[in-house]
């Protein structure tokens, strides 16, 4: 009994060191996307209708993947679409930071915008970040997770047809968090977009007072550091640490983050020299869905071709 228990022991010992030891971006499980019925999603109609949706996971010429992936040791979730039929040896790459906290999901909201990107010519993976889709660790929204995207530089040396030297990035909302952090660890990118993007997170709380509640519970000492952990996700205070192309894009009747988040970045950016675009879509919602889809999907390929390396 007692050589059987420590050999359990050693077993378990054993597997837990050779998942942390995993080398970052390396996969550990790929596999089909499943796709449940449209109203089995919860708020998807806020992204698009039924038609889209289906006609997205239906198409049989985009191939959706999900991908578990280490990440400081951890496992986590990316979603990678592709086209079914590789005809190139290389493609350009975007990364679509989604928004919100804890997600589960992303594959299903987003696959018409997936879809969209792979007709115009991308592959796109989408790193769900840790605690979401299965993965493990915590999120903290703006804080350690960012690791989960910058070792995706990792693992897209690891998917054949990804053209690494042409990478861009699209954030929404908490995504644009993301975005503009990533950014400033220096992420090699050819230019990025936002949609809704939070660029100061204390004046969002000051504006969505319930929230404040959301983040005390991702980190147990913000009455502590309150300051510093506001100021670190917010690309306002830091903005002269943008040094790609960024498309702006906000709803003027966002109700959740008001547009003066994206006019106040375009005003710095402006001041500083810097490369952007700013739009703001007259009666954009907050993801700018809807009426504005097409727009906003023209916009952002747009921008993306623009600086596209042949």
């Amino acid at each position: 009994m007692k050589i059987l228990c420590t050999l359990s022991i050693l077993i378990s010992f054993y597997s837990t060191f050779k998942v942390a030891g995993q080398a970052n971006g390396e996969i550990y499980l790929r596999e089909p996307v499943s796709f449940p019925g449209y109203s089995s999603v919860k708020n998807i109609s806020w992204y698009y209708p039924e038609e889209q949706y289906t006609s997205a996971i239906s198409d049989k010429e985009i191939r959706f993947e999900k991908l578990t992936y280490f990440s400081e040791g951890l496992k986590v979730t990316a979603y990678l679409t592709t086209p079914s039929l590789l005809k190139k040896d290389k493609y350009p790459v975007v990364i679509f930071n989604r928004g919100s906290y804890i997600r589960n999901d992303i594959a299903f909201v987003h696959a018409p915008l997936f879809r969209m990107l792979v007709q115009n010519g991308f592959i796109i993976i989408a790193p769900a970040l840790r605690q979401s889709e299965g993965g493990e660790g915590k999120d903290e929204m703006g804080g350690n997770e960012l690791s989960d995207i910058m070792n995706l530089q990792a693992l897209l040396k690891k998917i054949k047809n990804a053209d690494s030297e042409n990478v861009f990035m699209l954030g929404e909302s908490r995504g644009g968090i993301m975005t503009y952090q990533a950014i400033r660890n220096q992420y090699p990118l050819k230019a990025a977009a936002t949609i809704g993007a939070i660029t100061d997170l204390a004046k969002y709380v000051q504006e969505q007072n319930w929230e404040e509640k959301t983040l005390t519970a991702f980190w147990t000492d913000y009455n502590i550091h309150k300051k510093e952990i506001l100021e670190h996700r917010s690309v306002l205070n830091w903005h002269d640490e943008i040094n790609v192309p960024v498309l702006i894009m906000h709803g003027a009747k966002d109700p959740q983050v008001k547009p003066d988040h994206a006019l106040e970045l375009a005003e710095r950016f402006s001041a500083s020299g810097k490369v952007y675009q700013l739009f703001i879509f007259s009666d954009g919602n907050h993801i700018l869905s809807g009426a504005d889809t097409a727009e906003r999907d023209r916009q952002v390929v747009e921008w993306f071709k623009k600086y596209l390396t042949k």
